[in-house]
């Protein structure tokens, strides 16, 4: 007979069966979050240093756009001169692709 009161050894072992799986399923997700943490740091890091790299690079292509320079290479390498009157200041020259 039973006494009233007393707990099935069947229920304590399905109790800890359960415990256990939380227990699995919650530790899973705290190294899963913790590995997408770092993937997230590794990507925001990647992104400053392309970030980086195309600042360095528009602040060349300024440098080597610029009037002065290229005014200075096509007297030196090509013989040219300025006349005064020859420079339309504010106008740009726009060059489509499909005439390239």
């Amino acid at each position: 007979m039973r006494k009233s009161g007393s707990i099935s050894i069947f229920w304590v072992i399905i109790f800890f069966v359960i415990i256990s799986a939380i227990s699995v399923f919650l530790i899973n997700n705290i190294i899963t979050v913790n590995k997408l943490n770092r993937e997230i740091s590794d990507l925001k890091d990647n992104l400053n240093r392309v970030n980086q790299a195309n600042n360095t690079y528009r602040i060349e292509i300024e440098k080597l756009s610029s009037y002065d320079r290229i005014k200075k290479l096509a007297e030196e390498r090509l013989n040219m001169k300025v006349v005064e009157g020859s420079v339309r200041t504010g106008s740009k020259i726009i060059i489509k692709k499909s005439d390239m």
